[in-house]
């Protein structure tokens, strides 16, 4: 594969469950550097099976590469320095006492120095707009604050691809307005799995729609969700 310019692909992935129920079959996939893509499709497509090989966690057959990295045991502390995967419930990522603490988890674990801890913490607070709320605890913040500490917590790594389940889940008006203004902001490509198409009519250039496992369209947003014989067929318009 020539991967020079891609921040993520995939060859030929597949993935079957231990229950041996087929969740991903013959994916492929290319998303170049500073790409904003959204991953849509019905519940059951493997939006978030196909997220969960991005960074390791799920190994089907097939290649998974990020930056030209192979996605495989030996890499596999690396991938995870470039992939920021954010969950769609903070509170799965979020089990520290304080904000600083949950921020620092990464680069302390990966042997930064104490200044450097801070460094990247204090980037990835001031990124996502929470400088102030490095002594709280974030489990009395908002689902919206919450989120964006999530975020944190995986720029703190400095990934080069940002990877968001369900981001804007659970949010009011007001904190899923100030979401998207946040992920606009961020260099890093964007992969984004969700069932929020204002949200990807207006911050996501290019969609890819999943159903049954498989990627059965791949183009510009404008175009994909224009088609409502697309959007009918695969679960995303009623």
């Amino acid at each position: 594969m020539d991967t020079t310019y891609c921040s993520v692909e995939l060859y030929d992935i597949t993935f079957r469950y231990p229950d041996g129920h087929l969740a991903l079959h013959g994916i492929n996939l290319t998303i170049h550097q500073g790409e904003k893509v959204a991953l849509v499709g019905p519940n059951g497509a493997g939006k978030s099976t196909l997220l969960l090989h991005l960074n390791g966690i799920h190994t089907g057959e097939g290649q998974v590469s990020i930056d030209g990295l192979s996605v495989n045991h030996q890499n596999i502390g690396q991938v995870r320095a470039k992939v920021g995967l954010v969950f769609q419930s903070p509170d799965d990522q979020l089990f520290s006492p304080t904000v600083f603490d949950d921020v620092a988890y990464g680069p302390i674990y990966q042997g930064f120095s104490r200044d450097e801890v801070e460094a990247r913490v204090t980037y990835a607070l001031d990124a996502v707009g929470m400088q102030g709320y490095r002594q709280r605890s974030p489990h009395h913040l908002s689902v919206g604050e919450k989120k964006r500490i999530a975020i944190a917590t995986v720029l703190s790594m400095h990934p080069s691809v940002l990877v968001l389940d369900e981001p804007t889940s659970g949010l009011d008006p007001r904190a899923r307005r100030s979401l998207i203004e946040l992920l606009r902001q961020l260099p890093q490509t964007l992969l984004v799995a969700t069932h929020d198409l204002e949200m990807v009519r207006e911050l996501l250039p290019r969609t890819v729609v999943m159903d049954q496992g498989e990627i059965v369209a791949d183009g510009a947003t404008q175009v994909i969700l224009s088609d409502e014989s697309v959007l009918y067929q695969h679960g995303l318009k009623a």
